[in-house]
């Protein structure tokens, strides 16, 4: 197994480790695809709480060889980041724990190895069949996708409900066009105007930049003055928390949704939270909706165009994991090429 490795901080190691053999259960994959997030980025600068780890948390890849009879060689497959832990100590929590306790996720690229590498060793659990119309390209955005359906899920949204989503990345992005696709409607807020002209190609039809447009006002205007049910706030979002608070209604529910699980402090003012008597939650990972991700892509639900920012070999990934950190501005969604 050839791999990057983050030894410490600012640190990037290429390492190599020699076949072991494969236990009972267990597929080995070569990894064709993988794709870095902002995660990357702060394991990289030194706010992760295990070194040495090799990042990356999304990958597909062809089955290498398999000791269960599950796989078979040769069969195109995506990665399922997740380990719940919790079953695999035999901990009794119920199925409902189990998916909601981030105590129990372990998320592989964030507190344990990832896929920035050309092999890896995994549990049958973790490894899913990939349908045949699903490109690689495609199928690294499945954790995207199940974060976003497990904040659909956890909000509850209703027909004709106003989600007002704060950021325009790609996370975002998918999200809004499944608030549509389950008949809710978005609205995307971001100061990025290349962001949101991506977002409305996309079929978003409702963006605001707030340096330009009175953003409070507009959304009262476009929810009749009701103000939106559920406000969403992207951990990677470039805007002040205090304003998914004022976009919300009356009992309305206010989320902190990302991938970052390293995501700088935020400040919150109580009193609107209380005077408001909002909901407030937070969602991190899409524990039990990989399989349903992967049906939205086979489906062809979601337009995935201008997502992607950048396409790099293996052999690109640390500086283009350094370069995230400097100007992240000029970076969405980055494929890595696995192939060594």
């Amino acid at each position: 197994m050839k791999g990057w490795e983050i030894t410490s901080k600012e640190v990037f190691s290429l390492i190599e480790r020699e076949a072991a053999v494969l236990p009972d259960d267990q597929v080995k994959v070569k990894i064709t695809k993988s794709a870095l997030t902002s995660t990357d980025g702060a394991l990289y600068s030194g706010l992760g709480d295990k070194y040495p780890i090799i990042p990356g948390r999304a990958a597909t890849g062809i089955v290498s060889e398999s000791t269960s009879d599950k796989f078979e060689r040769g069969q195109r497959v995506v990665i399922s980041p997740y380990v719940n832990t919790a079953a695999q100590n035999g901990h009794a929590h119920s199925e409902q724990q189990k998916e909601l306790l981030f105590s129990d996720i372990d998320i592989l690229g964030v507190n344990r190895d990832g896929f920035l590498r050309d092999f890896v060793v995994l549990p049958v659990e973790n490894v899913v069949h990939m349908p045949d119309g699903i490109n690689d390209d495609e199928a690294v955005f499945v954790e995207h996708i199940a974060l976003a359906l497990k904040a659909l899920d956890v909000l509850n949204v209703q027909n004709n409900e106003y989600v007002a989503i704060l950021g325009a990345n790609s996370l975002c992005d998918i999200f809004a066009q499944l608030v549509m696709y389950y008949h809710g409607v978005p609205i995307i807020i971001d100061t990025n105007n290349e962001l949101l002209s991506v977002c409305r190609s996309n079929g978003i039809y409702y963006t605001i930049n707030p340096t330009e447009t009175d953003c409070i006002n507009r959304v009262l205007e476009i929810t009749g003055g009701r103000m939106a049910e559920h406000v969403v706030f992207e951990s990677r979002a470039r805007l002040p928390f205090y304003s998914a608070l004022s976009l919300a209604r009356k009992k309305g529910t206010v989320a902190l949704m990302g991938f970052n699980v390293f995501s700088d402090k935020i400040e919150l003012n109580m009193t609107p939270l209380l005077k408001k008597q909002l909901t407030f939650t937070g969602i991190n990972n899409g524990y039990n909706e990989i399989a349903s991700a992967i049906n939205i892509l086979a489906n062809k639900i979601l337009k995935l165009d201008g997502l992607v920012s950048h396409k790099i070999s293996f052999e690109e990934a640390p500086d283009t994991i350094k370069g995230m950190l400097l100007n992240p501005l000029n970076y969405r969604s980055i494929i890595v090429n696995n192939n060594i």
